[in-house]
């Protein structure tokens, strides 16, 4: 996970007052909502201007050849957070003393994540404070990186500056547990079908279900379930993404002495997967 150190704080001395004036007249009270049911959590930030960079980062991924990014309600309240932060101590910073690195912060917002990245900006305007990122490597990356899907942005005045904040992520589907059990199940299918080998049968264990629990609020491998007599191997891992498999996982699948498999999923988040990840642990018989 990459997050970014701001590089550059746009110095206004000298700034003519028609500057100043023309900014002022994006509404700071602005109710106006975005496209997806993005929230603000008060009238105090500048939804008008946090649209308007939206719009510009769109543009810019469009001519790099990338997708649209999706204006997330609850990454827009985790970047109001730290914009207010920003306001408060009059700085740039991504972490200051007493508040949460980034990835706990977007991980208090519930959002299902495997990579997040950060952008702030102190400018006059939302163009001038795009094109600011953008004339700078490291912000750029952020703007145009390709596994980000989903960000969340805001705007806050200070007189007559405007503090920026975009948090980017790359949003991962959530799954129940019995979902992410059956997903894995049928990758089990898929390889034992590309190696030509026989179906392994999927046996019922709700057991490995609360041992993949007790892994997930541990945050630790080590918790998973204790093998029974009859078990040959046993595959403990977490992955924010069900569908891939270890390289452990699919040497075990490609045993042709296998007959039977079982497999507990549960998703949890610890300090040591502040972002969220599910813990898988597998039974081969």
């Amino acid at each position: 996970m990459r997050v970014l150190t701001a590089i550059f704080a746009l110095v206004l001395a000298g700034v003519p007052a028609l500057a100043c004036d023309r900014v002022k007249a994006f509404p700071t009270s602005s109710s106006q909502s975005f496209q997806s049911s993005d929230t603000y959590a008060t009238s105090q930030f500048d939804a008008s201007a946090a649209q308007e960079i939206l719009r510009l980062v769109n543009e810019a991924r469009a001519q790099a050849s990338q997708p649209a990014l999706a204006m997330v309600g609850i990454l827009n309240l985790a970047a109001q957070a730290h914009a207010m932060e920003l306001k408060q101590h009059g700085s740039l910073s991504h972490q200051f003393p007493g508040e949460l690195a980034l990835s706990s912060r977007l991980a208090k917002s519930d959002l299902h994540f495997d990579q997040a990245g950060e952008n702030v900006a102190l400018d006059y305007s939302a163009p001038h404070a795009h094109q600011t990122l953008m004339g700078s490597d490291e912000h750029r990356q952020n703007l145009l990186n390709a596994d980000f899907n989903v960000v969340g942005i805001a705007v806050v005045w200070d007189r007559c500056q405007m503090y920026v904040v975009q948090d980017f992520a790359r949003q991962v589907p959530s799954y129940d547990a019995r979902r992410v059990e059956d997903i894995v199940a049928e990758r089990v299918a898929a390889l034992r079908n590309q190696t030509q080998l026989p179906h392994l049968t999927r046996l019922q264990a709700a057991s490995l279900t609360d041992a993949a629990c007790d892994m997930a609020k541990a945050g630790d491998l080590r918790g998973g379930a204790v093998p029974a007599p009859n078990v040959r191997y046993v595959v403990n891992y977490s992955n924010s993404q069900p569908t891939a498999l270890p390289v452990s996982a699919s040497k075990v699948i490609g045993n042709g002495q296998m007959r039977n498999f079982s497999v507990g999923a549960c998703y949890g988040r610890s300090e040591k997967h502040p972002s969220g990840t599910y813990f898988v642990t597998m039974m081969f018989y």
